[in-house]
């Protein structure tokens, strides 16, 4: 047997991220991957591990209490919601994400979402493979961004590069967030702030870049004060949004659409009203899934476990529980 280290991922990764977590990882550590996405299989995967990665699923006080010799925990992306922050902390476990690592990638996805609504993407998709002329139809209810106002909710590493993208389209970009920077960050990126509720009777296209919060960010109420014709787009997390009330506020045509990385339940049921309607585009949390990134996004891991187990800092936008003080 080994005498190395080893890093359990305890999600179920398809060969090619097996292979760029192997090629990284494995000069220095063994690597075991999850075959099941069981409980039980986390657990004994878990269990004499140094180190665990996850993408996507949640790391519970179960599959902690099974990681006796685990030192760190890292998050392969930026939401740690499915970490159980207080079973680590309790057992001196470093839990670490990778602050900004998909920022560029989440941001292309939110620009991809409000064009798709905005030039009724599905609609017309659908008459082409109909072979159906619809352009006279389509043009009454498409708009472009250029002239329209984007509003950023949270102006962290995606909301700046989201605010990038847009303005490269022409759009005029407001943004809220209760951390503001300096005014050189906002005339860098043509960003003027404005508080909360100006925003959203501002902005022709509402986008959400916020963690996940104990309560809607967009709800019946809030919801309200969009703009009729609006746009929502939400790559964040599903829990920003009340989705009976946005689908209420669709449907009754206040609001042009709303485009959808993220949902309250993932993958979305099969009974969600969201299916059925034309002017929600939905994409199944793939903001952060690019082929081209994931290499960095595993350096940046490697880079974290590596000196975590040196005893050595790490970058502070990426410790979520801080690794206990060595004994002296």
């Amino acid at each position: 047997m080994s005498d190395r280290p080893v890093v359990a991922v305890l999600d179920v990764m398809p060969e090619a991220s097996r292979a760029v977590i192997s090629q990284v990882f494995g000069s220095d550590f063994d690597v075991v991957f999850a075959d099941g996405d069981r409980p039980e299989d986390k657990q004994a995967l878990a269990a004499g591990a140094t180190a665990l990665l996850t993408m996507w699923g949640a790391v519970d006080a179960d599959t902690i209490a099974a990681a006796g010799s685990c030192r760190v925990i890292q998050k392969l992306g930026i939401g740690t919601d499915k970490i159980d922050d207080a079973a680590a902390r309790a057992r001196g476990i470093a839990v670490l994400k990778a602050a900004g690592i998909n920022a560029e990638a989440v941001a292309e996805l939110a620009v991809l979402l409000a064009l798709a609504v905005g030039r009724q993407l599905p609609r017309a998709t659908a008459a082409a493979r109909e072979g159906l002329a619809v352009k006279e139809e389509l043009r009454a209810v498409s708009f472009q961004l250029m002239g329209r106002t984007v509003g950023l909710v949270g102006f962290g590493h995606i909301g700046r590069a989201a605010a990038s993208r847009f303005r490269a389209f022409g759009a005029e970009i407001v943004y809220f967030d209760p951390y503001r920077p300096d005014a050189g960050v906002e005339a860098a990126l043509g960003a003027r702030y404005l508080e909360l509720v100006e925003l959203l009777a501002t902005a022709d296209v509402v986008s959400l870049h916020v963690p996940a919060a104990d309560r809607p960010v967009l709800d019946a109420r809030t919801l309200g004060l969009l703009k009729a014709g609006a746009i929502v787009v939400n790559t964040a997390r599903g829990s920003l949004i009340d989705e009976p009330a946005l689908v209420e506020a669709v449907r009754s045509g206040r609001l042009l659409g709303a485009g959808l990385d993220v949902t309250t339940v993932e993958p979305l049921p099969t009974d969600s009203p969201l299916r059925d309607l034309e002017q929600v585009v939905l994409t199944p949390h793939v903001g952060g899934a690019v082929a081209n990134n994931f290499p960095r996004v595993i350096q940046r891991a490697f880079d974290n476990v590596q000196a975590v187990l040196d005893g050595r800092a790490v970058a502070p936008a990426d410790v979520v529980v801080p690794a206990p003080e060595p004994v002296r």
